[in-house]
């Protein structure tokens, strides 16, 4: 016969596994308490600071000094208007990318996020660059309510120029954990910019002709992936809206076309080119690209 002794063991036995087999979701514990937070006003600083991404998943270890590695709840995010990209006919490429990076600025300042997503030009292209903490949780590739916010208030300004619209998805050299839905970093990197892709094609009425997904995996680092700081900077995505230069005459850089043709030199439509060359018809495009994961 069993003694109460022995009754109060197995029950000590039994919810210590239990215990042992429970899970935290830090993502979804962070966006209630955020919610939370907001909603009674508390300003108390968040004792998960520093929770960094490690092999793929959550390691819910505070560090001494919170890092750029701290993720957080972008909340009550304001609506903003969408401004005119001022692009006159006859403007350069470098003036058309001016003129879209002052506009994307001016959004992001309006939303109180220009010291958290950069907007860069570069060789007359414009890079929109949003850090991983706010685009997706960890070893994710479905979008945060807060990412797909700010791509609401963005893309419609990108809508607005022409050219190929060229979206990257970028890692840490912090290989994916061993029970991970991705293969490997170059797996997890694509599968984030296709979600990207395809919000900014389903939600917002981007072309899809204009549009470029690349998975970059950890091959283009801008940071030193030896620190924590480092390997923050380099987990992101990036937007690169490139430009059109259409200052020339025929001789001159021609038009992005929906076609992907371009007329050279001076030969028009209907002339001996097109009575040599075989009619091809035109490639069905079809988006086939599965994404495992959250979406």
């Amino acid at each position: 016969m069993a003694t109460f002794a022995d009754l109060m063991s197995l029950l000590l036995v039994l919810f210590v596994l239990l215990l042992t087999f429970a899970e935290m979701d830090v993502i979804k514990y962070k966006q209630i308490a955020g919610s939370v937070k907001a909603a009674f006003g508390f300003s108390k600083q968040d004792e998960l600071a520093g929770v960094v991404e490690l092999d793929g998943s959550i390691l819910g270890k505070a560090l001494k000094q919170p890092t750029p590695d701290t993720p957080r709840v972008v909340s009550n995010i304001p609506p903003v208007k969408t401004p005119e990209v001022e692009i006159k006919e006859g403007d350069s490429k470098a003036e058309k990318a001016e003129a879209l990076e002052e506009t994307l600025e001016t959004v992001l300042d309006k939303m109180g996020m220009a010291d958290e997503i950069g907007v860069e030009r570069k060789d007359g292209d414009v890079i929109v660059r949003f850090p991983n903490e706010i685009a997706f949780p960890s070893g994710s590739s479905g979008m945060t309510p807060e990412f797909a916010a700010i791509l609401n208030r963005l893309v419609p300004v990108i809508n607005q120029t022409e050219g190929q619209v060229i979206v990257s998805g970028h890692t840490d050299n912090i290989p994916v954990s061993s029970n991970s839905p991705y293969i490997s970093n170059w797996d997890l990197s694509a599968a984030r910019a296709t979600s990207v892709l395809h919000y900014m094609i389903d939600q917002n009425g981007t072309d899809p002709i204009r549009m470029v997904v690349q998975g970059r995996g950890d091959s283009r680092p801008i940071a030193d992936n030896s620190t924590a700081e480092g390997r923050a900077q380099n987990r992101r995505v990036e937007i690169t809206i490139e430009m059109i230069d259409d200052t020339g005459d025929n001789g001159g850089p021609a038009k992005f076309s929906p076609t992907g043709n371009t007329p050279s030199g001076g030969e028009t439509p209907g002339t001996a080119s097109e009575s040599t060359a075989p009619d091809i018809p035109p490639v069905e495009r079809r988006r086939s690209f599965s994404i495992p994961g959250n979406q």
